[in-house]
């Protein structure tokens, strides 16, 4: 193993390690050492990038694509900064170049779905993930993740049917994963199946008591129903979890305003039939 080889994995393994400043001075003494090798100016560009200084991030990587635009990784990992910054255009661009360079490179496909379905492109989405899913990749990620991510894609569209399939898939392979199960329960709740709904947010809550959005939707689900004041009592149980939730607070005047609603309209029908009953006990010859 070279001296550049050593830096680089230092640097890299004190980037993963969180300390950004011995990272970059390993860096330093690597450009000192190859200051035309493309590896050199894309190492900076990932420790900027987890930094989160993202503008700094993508002056590197395209000081690395002048020494090599024909390297489909530095375009990915460019299109993520930009994707974090939510520049969805300009990723997709590069997104979009490290494919034209080796059209059968499966992370730049599974970025730019996710790009895709970022912005509303469902379409051109789905078709990725399903080559994604089609390459028979051994990247753990897509694995773990591909069939959440076509079920969101589905629910996105509006296919529910097709999105509840994939979640299942997913949740076969993943039993733990929180958000899959409510995802599932959205479904449920799309379908106009209540009880199932609120029974599948009960079991997400039960497996994870601090998991917020299990909440919100279950206090939906019950308000679906009409029972206000039980949807109430779960947001005010979830309160004092996140006193901080804005979420939370939203829900519980959109609920109180239901609540607020359907008893101006009770009130309203009581009149009417009281005043019904009046007009009859007035006039009682002028009934049928």
């Amino acid at each position: 193993m070279g001296r550049l080889e050593r830096l680089l994995n230092k640097a890299d393994d004190y980037k993963e390690a969180g300390r950004f400043s011995e990272a970059l001075k390993e860096l330093t003494k690597a450009i000192e050492i190859a200051p035309y090798d493309p590896d050199v100016y894309l190492s900076i560009a990932l420790t900027y990038d987890a930094m989160e200084d993202f503008e700094t991030s993508i002056q590197y990587f395209k000081k690395s694509l002048n020494l090599n635009s024909e390297d489909p990784y530095i375009w990915t990992q460019l299109g993520i900064t930009l994707s974090r910054m939510s520049r969805y255009s300009e990723c997709i661009e590069s997104f979009e170049q490290a494919l034209e360079i080796d059209p059968e490179n499966v992370f730049a496909k599974w970025h730019i779905a996710l790009a895709y379905r970022t912005t509303g492109l469902y379409e051109d989405a789905l078709r990725n993930f399903e080559e994604c899913l089609n390459s028979e990749s051994e990247l753990d990620y897509i694995k773990d993740e591909i069939f959440y991510q076509l079920g969101l894609c589905y629910f996105d569209m509006g296919w529910t049917r097709e999105a509840l399939v994939e979640f299942r898939k997913h949740v076969e392979v993943c039993p733990n994963d929180t958000w899959a199960h409510l995802s599932i329960g959205n479904c449920y709740f799309d379908f106009g199946w209540i009880d199932e709904s609120a029974a599948k947010f009960r079991e997400v809550i039960g497996a994870s008591p601090s998991f917020i959005p299990a909440y919100n939707s279950l206090a939906l689900s019950l308000a679906e129903k009409g029972w206000y004041d039980d949807a109430l009592e779960v947001l005010r149980a979830a309160l004092q979890i996140a006193p901080e939730d804005e979420s939370l607070k939203d829900n519980m005047d959109y609920i109180q305003s239901l609540k607020d609603d359907d008893g101006n309209k009770g009130m309203v029908l009581l009149s009417i039939i009281m005043q019904i009953i009046k007009n009859r006990k007035q006039n009682p010859l002028d009934q049928d």
